[in-house]
């Protein structure tokens, strides 16, 4: 394809269109900069190019920008409790006229608030995302969508459930605080005095990660080492979990998936809220309409910051592949870094991949100037 040569169909002249949906590039660029970068280059080799840029993120981090993009609304920033129980300023973002609250935990409970050295999932608590959810409830929510990823915690919600109201009960009748530790001395849990208005409340969770609550690919054994925890202190967080879930009114919630995503605050949202789990890379497309979008468009290009085993396997860009494969539209990927090759799926090999980090460029090189090195794979695209 030459975007350069003008197409007849029908008789009439069309000009190739694009649509440009990549994620963020962490810790480089947020996804609205990757097209602005791509942009600039595309239109110096084709300025006849028809442009449509379309950020979109994975349930995590920047989900919020996204959103904001989408419908607008006002950022609340409310005082709350961090992982480790300081006073911090978290944003949500609110929709008024929807009465929607969109909250991504990592910004009150998220393992980027603290330090290295005072990362320890049997501390954390997911208390300031409750904080988060009691004040969006305040303003009058009808609906409350929950983005889960980066979490610093392994509490099951425990925090989130305190926060709105909840009690948890050692053997003696003496208060718990909700932190990870405490899971496995929960002996009785009081319901909230909030709980007849959060039962009016449509609560949703949003996460790429399809772990179950507990056990070997649960979210002790899989997420907690990356917390600070060591292997004793995982068997005792997997203790707690399932110790929770024996309050569960059926033994299935556990086995959700998504239920051990933010260290089992997915499994939490279901017990303590009735909120349903949703795939964050189909719920985000679903949100952008991204299959009209790529209807109208004649080549789609994503991308992330790197690209690995797990962007094939049902990430956002795995998502974003089997969605223009549905459409009919070829597809091409830029990242960051591109790793795992030999892991790439042979249905999606033929699919073009153009990384920044290729010899001699250095990592710190990429990541500083990346927009540039955007801008000139957006120049040297064979469309």
């Amino acid at each position: 394809m030459d975007l350069n040569k003008l197409l007849v169909n029908s008789g009439q002249i069309h000009v190739m269109r694009i649509l440009l949906c990549p994620d963020k590039f962490k810790d480089s660029l947020s996804a609205a900069e990757v097209c602005q970068a791509l942009a600039k280059g595309i239109k110096k080799s084709y300025p006849d190019a028809i442009i449509q840029s379309l950020p979109l993120a994975d349930g995590g981090e920047g989900t919020l920008d996204v959103i904001h993009e989408i419908f607008g609304g006002e950022w609340m920033h409310v005082k709350v409790n961090n992982p480790l129980f300081q006073p911090i300023h978290a944003p949500y973002l609110w929709v008024k006229e929807k009465k929607q609250a969109f909250i991504e935990m990592s910004r009150a409970s998220g393992i980027e608030l603290l330090a290295p050295k005072d990362r320890n999932p049997a501390l954390t608590s997911t208390y300031g995302t409750g904080e988060l959810i009691r004040h969006a409830l305040e303003l009058g929510a009808k609906k409350i969508t929950l983005t889960v990823g980066g979490s610093a915690t392994n509490d099951a919600g425990m925090g989130m459930a305190a926060a709105l109201g909840f009690r948890f009960l050692d053997e003696q009748g003496n208060e718990l605080a909700p932190i990870g530790e405490n899971l496995r001395h929960i002996h009785r849990i009081l319901p909230s005095n909030l709980k007849d208005q959060l039962s009016l409340i449509q609560f949703q969770v949003a996460t790429d990660v399809r772990n179950v609550l507990h056990g070997p690919q649960g979210a002790a054994y899989v997420f907690a080492k990356q917390k600070g925890a060591d292997e004793t202190m995982i068997e005792q967080l997997n203790e707690g979990l399932i110790h929770l879930a024996t309050f569960f009114p059926n033994a299935s919630m556990a086995h959700t998936p998504g239920a051990g995503a933010a260290g089992g605050l997915g499994a939490g949202a279901l017990f303590f809220l009735q909120a349903s789990i949703h795939l964050a890379s189909e719920w985000i497309l679903e949100l952008v309409s991204f299959d009209q979008h790529a209807a109208q468009a004649d080549v789609i290009i994503s991308g992330e910051g790197k690209i690995d085993v797990q962007s094939w396997e049902g990430k956002l860009i795995s998502t974003l592949i089997q969605h223009s494969q549905a459409c009919q539209k070829p597809i091409i990927l830029i990242c960051g870094g591109l790793q795992d090759v030999g892991k790439i799926p042979a249905s999606m090999q033929h699919i073009p991949v153009y990384p920044i980090l290729v010899p001699p460029i250095r990592l710190e090189d990429a990541m500083t100037h990346a927009a540039d090195y955007l801008s000139q794979i957006g120049q040297k695209l064979i469309l």
